[in-house]
């Protein structure tokens, strides 16, 4: 059975609900490869089995997914991570059999395999847009613009799936000192 994933962007504070994970963070430069902190932004991340309901936000979120774990079905999130780097899609769906193929047999286990990476995990959308979300928990933030991370983003079949990717959104987050 996969875990679900309740996950939310806020453009405020919001309230912490027992369980969840809150994360601040910003928009990727994809220039400098660093966080935009300005706005801030807020992740939510609850993960939960299928049949439970989270908690809804006590305000609307800017974005809201609940989503189903597809690679790896039931990894949860880690409680060591320092930051979480989100990646949103939406995949031509002529190309959408390819593009799961290339997630899960290439994308996903390359970055797992990444020092600093402490789990990669990708998500369909039972609710929400975009289709597509991947989270990469990380030890630091900063693991972006490292040689590893950019070459992992540069192999053939990425570059072929990146021409059937759109409505891609970039964002990083950094672990929630209260």
């Amino acid at each position: 059975m996969s875990l679900r994933l309740s996950l939310q962007i806020f453009d405020h504070e919001p309230a912490h609900p027992a369980g969840a994970r809150l994360w601040l963070g910003g928009a990727t430069d994809l220039t400098t490869r660093t966080m935009t902190a300005d706005p801030p932004r807020w992740l939510l991340i609850a993960d939960h089995a299928p049949e439970q309901t989270p908690t809804p936000p006590e305000r609307p979120a800017l974005r809201h997914w609940e989503m189903e774990q597809i690679n790896p079905g039931d990894v949860g999130s880690p409680p060591s991570a320092g930051g979480v780097i989100l990646v949103s899609m939406n995949v031509d769906p002529t190309h959408e059999d390819e593009f799961n193929d290339w997630y899960n047999l290439e994308h996903i286990p390359h970055f797992n395999r990444l020092d600093g990476v402490i789990t990669a995990r990708r998500f369909r959308a039972i609710e929400g847009e975009p289709r597509y979300v991947a989270l990469y928990h990380v030890a630091n933030t900063g693991i972006y613009a490292t040689p590893g991370w950019m070459a992992a983003n540069e192999t053939p079949w990425i570059l072929r799936m990146r021409r059937f990717q759109r409505d891609r959104t970039y964002f990083m987050f950094r672990q929630r000192i209260a």
